[in-house]
């Protein structure tokens, strides 16, 4: 069966080398349609598109591959409009290919927001304890997502820059993952940050591609975690949980701590505990954070191969 996914990005479409990278990390065959935000503008037009002095704005690609800048505010309204009457079903979701595109709102439930996917992805990193590194496009951006999570630590490097990519890279030095958050951030990028950095380093576009493994997931009622580890050896240790087990095991990944995982299911914190405590030990680690190591290192050599 072949799914359809929309890609709505921030510039001008094809982003072919995006599209192709997103389509081989899914277990599905799908056909891409992509839309851009800018397509059919005249140049006169996109120029009038700068952001104001107060605004962080957002980075995109032009059709002939120049790099520009671009209101966030014109954006976000120009891509609900793009959305109206998309994500109907799993079989044709719709993407939003922006990691800049904030409060959007409400669209249709089989529409994917990038930066929703990206935050759900850091959240979960957070509960689990992980230090994180964020490598933004633009600096004005590092700036905005501070003031919103002291937890992260941010560094700049636009896409192509060795120079200023492998700076981001040693100034995450402490870091347990590195994150590239811009969906324009090339292969190339990511081999460069994954030569200097020493712990993993995740693109943005594997973490949308899991986004849409979770929502396929979730419409053939089957668990992400078996998406998650995929594979891998690890695979035939989930296996091996209990029903229950494996219930938490979802909810661990999702980021949910014990009292919220209780609350979840209708069972007590001590009972949680007990179930937690065996998974963990099936999976042959000893806390939430080594578990989370543990998927963070499976995705990333999956990611190489």
């Amino acid at each position: 069966m072949t799914r359809q996914v929309t890609i709505i990005t921030a510039g001008q479409s094809p982003r072919t080398s995006m599209s192709r990278e997103i389509a081989s990390l899914l277990p599905e065959t799908v056909h891409i349609q992509e839309i851009g935000a800018l397509d059919g503008l005249t140049d006169l037009e996109i120029m009038e598109l700068e952001p104001g002095s107060s605004e962080v704005g957002i980075a995109t690609i032009l059709e002939n591959r120049r790099n520009i800048v671009i209101s966030e505010s014109w954006l976000r309204h120009r891509i609900l409009e793009l959305c109206h009457n998309k994500g109907k079903s799993a079989d044709d979701i719709t993407v939003i290919a922006s990691t800049g595109v904030f409060d959007l709102g409400t669209t249709g439930e089989y529409v994917l927001h990038a930066q929703n996917v990206l935050d759900q992805f850091m959240d979960a990193m957070i509960q689990a304890g992980l230090r994180i590194g964020k490598i933004y496009p633009l600096m004005g951006q590092i700036e905005v997502r501070k003031s919103q999570n002291l937890k992260v630590e941010g560094a700049f490097a636009p896409s192509g820059s060795k120079e200023l990519i492998e700076k981001a890279c040693r100034h995450l030095k402490d870091r347990d993952i590195v994150i590239l958050t811009s969906l324009g951030y090339t292969a190339q990028d990511l081999e460069h940050a994954r030569s200097i950095c020493a712990c993993p380093v995740i693109h943005a576009r594997r973490i949308v591609a899991g986004g849409l493994e979770r929502k396929y997931a979730q419409s053939q009622a089957t668990s992400p975690a078996e998406r998650l580890l995929e594979g891998s050896a690890l695979k035939k240790r989930l296996m091996d949980l209990t029903d229950r087990e494996r219930e938490v095991f979802d909810l661990v990944v999702d980021g949910l701590a014990n009292k919220e995982i209780a609350r979840h299911l209708g069972i007590s914190h001590r009972t949680v505990e007990i179930h937690r405590s065996r998974m963990l030990g099936k999976m042959g680690v000893s806390s939430s954070s080594d578990l989370m190591r543990m998927i963070l290192h499976n995705a990333s050599h999956t990611n190489r191969s």
